[in-house]
């Protein structure tokens, strides 16, 4: 029912359709499920012109009614190809406009969940929702959805027609029908669970193709191809194994459901010619295309049951596929208060008061942090690796929203204000630089689409990227994308410096900003983030010290917990956990 609600929600804006659809559906079934009747009395006809053929008597009345037989059969077969090819251009119709439909609504769903979703699922197992998913659904509503629509109710029409011409050969027709049932819930009950675990190694298999063609230079700089080929064909096994077993179970359903058909024609040939043979009130002639008839129906019954059975396994991929996106659909958003007010500018600064987090429960990584931020001052914060650093920085752009405690721009917590409007006003660099397909301007000017030549080259002036972007022959309109390898990771991390300055932010947050360069390039860099924080609150995240000793206050962290704070003088002063992460590191350099 939840599948058919989800499916509903798509289908409904086509009830129209639907509706003529359904109503060509029972014109063709009903035309169906009276064709062996109209068959029958032919038969019936040719055998009554043969016997008064034979006996020399006058044909010509005959000839007439089973011309007119004839006619009516060629008539009943015209209508039923007529309404088929409409009711099938018109279903397909509605699929490809439903699952765009569904595409589009599942790519905006995308947008607005949490990063913990993106945390918890792998790439490829997301791309292959929009992937393999989907197309599952298009391509099993598009071949078998009316199918089964159209057999279901051409199995009830001929149901209806069979008892109302001769109860006695219908019952007969329909007696092997709970046996064939009992087997078509078995079947099908097994066929569904190994979908549903082909679908998930599938996702599996993806994302493991995902992170080894994004990987794939430290695979070949470490030499590990051959185990990255034997951990795809240790997936890949998993696949085939589900598919395999999910194939037999659909495919076996088809012979199964011959076999039922062609045991309940012999069936029908045999005991309904005892039961006519002993009815003397029966011809020879009607007894004979009442038999001819019923072996239509008795082939015919089984004709629905085996093609259901046939579209299973597709459908079986479109209802698994349903029940994926589901999840995504399902999944909970980002937590946006109604009618909050809009952050605009910071006046008096950032309060992280007692913060407790963790991203699994029972395993905290923040323990009562307490880091003040005046406005204008830049905040440094240093520490091991897994001591929290970064977590403090998903939380002041509410990327996950704190277990304890709160974090306040300007005395209110942020998550009173209008989150759009939080974001747009704290910017952030990362450590790994992303830039998108399309311009040098257009990466620039990612965050401010409407900003002017003008505002895009004082930005990137002031990151000191301008000249070497005035130097390349197509100046800001040469294309640049995260993989372009004329680009070096420095020339990289400046433009999206230039990105995040262009946008004024208010609160600016520099995640380990010049960890990927070398010390040349270092140094323009930490020219770029001197011009970016300048009169802006600021928090750095530094593994290279040397780059924060101007901070106005350094927090250190250790296991989630603050344990020194000051600037670089009063902490070397200290000579505690800081100065001996600051003496070793000049050790080494």
């Amino acid at each position: 029912m939840k599948t058919a609600r989800f499916f509903w929600t798509y289908f409904k804006a086509y009830k129209g359709s639907f509706v003529m659809v359904l109503a060509l559906i029972i014109v063709a079934t009903a035309l169906q499920a009276i064709f062996p009747i109209y068959l029958g009395e032919a038969v019936t006809d040719l055998v009554q012109l043969g016997v008064a053929y034979q006996q020399g008597a006058d044909t010509s009345s005959l000839w007439t009614t089973f011309s007119s037989g004839m006619s009516n059969l060629a008539l009943v077969f015209l209508c039923i190809s007529i309404s088929s090819l409409i009711y099938m251009l018109l279903m397909n119709r509605v699929i490809s406009y439903s699952t765009n439909e569904m595409r589009k609504d599942l790519f905006g769903k995308l947008e607005r969940l949490t990063v913990s979703f993106f945390d918890r699922h792998q790439d490829g197992d997301i791309l292959s929702r929009f992937t393999s998913d989907l197309d599952n659904i298009m391509q099993a509503f598009n071949e078998s959805l009316i199918q089964v629509m159209s057999n279901i109710a051409l199995y009830i029409g001929l149901l209806i027609v069979m008892f109302a011409h001769h109860a006695t050969l219908a019952l007969v027709t329909v007696a092997s029908t709970p046996v064939a049932m009992m087997l078509l819930v078995l079947i099908l009950k097994m066929a569904r669970k190994y979908t549903n675990i082909q679908q998930a190694e599938v996702g599996k298999l993806n994302a493991f193709m995902d992170e080894s063609i994004s990987g794939q230079k430290a695979v070949i700089v470490q030499g590990l191809q051959e185990e990255m080929i034997a951990g795809f064909m240790a997936q890949n096994e998993k696949v085939k194994r589900a598919t395999f077993k999910g194939r037999i179970f659909s495919g076996i359903l088809f012979p199964i459901m011959n076999g039922m058909s062609l045991l309940n024609t012999a069936i029908v040939i045999f005991a309904g010619s005892a039961i006519l043979l002993q009815d003397t009130s029966t011809s020879i002639p009607v007894a004979m295309g009442l038999i001819v008839t019923f072996v239509q129906y008795s082939q015919q019954y089984y004709q629905p049951i085996m093609q259901v059975s046939a579209n299973w396994g597709s459908l079986q991929l479109a209802f698994t596929g349903a029940d994926r996106i589901q999840e995504m659909f399902e999944a909970e958003e980002e937590i946006r208060p109604q009618e909050a007010p809009v952050f605009t500018q910071l006046r008096e600064g950032v309060e992280i008061e007692h913060v407790d987090f963790a991203y699994t429960a029972g395993k905290p990584i923040l323990r009562d942090v307490r880091i003040s931020a005046p406005k204008g001052q830049m905040v440094a914060v240093v520490g091991p690796t897994g001591s929290g650093k970064t977590t403090i920085m998903n939380l002041i752009n509410r990327f996950y929203d704190v277990n304890k405690g709160s974090i306040r721009f300007d005395g209110r917590d942020i998550r009173e204000y209008d989150l759009d409007s939080l974001r747009s006003r704290v910017g952030i660099v990362l450590q790994d630089s992303v830039l998108f397909h399309g311009t040098i301007r257009e990466n620039i000017c990612f965050g401010l689409p409407t900003a002017s030549q003008e505002m895009v080259e004082a930005a990137a002036r002031a990151t000191h990227i301008h000249d070497f972007i005035m130097s390349l022959p197509e100046g800001y309109e040469t294309i640049v994308d995260d993989e372009q390898n004329s680009f070096s990771t420095g020339q990289k991390q400046l433009l999206s410096i230039a990105r995040t300055l262009l946008t004024d932010p208010q609160v600016l947050i520099l995640d380990e900003a010049t960890s990927n360069v070398d010390t040349v390039t270092e140094s323009k860099i930490q020219q770029a983030m001197e011009a970016v924080v300048a009169g802006r609150t600021s928090f750095v995240i530094a593994h290279r010290l040397k780059t924060i000793l101007n901070a106005d206050q350094i927090i250190v962290l250790k296991d989630g917990q603050v344990i020194e704070r000051g600037n670089h003088h009063e902490l070397l002063a200290q000579n505690g956990f800081y100065a001996e992460l600051y003496h070793n590191q000049f050790v080494f350099e």
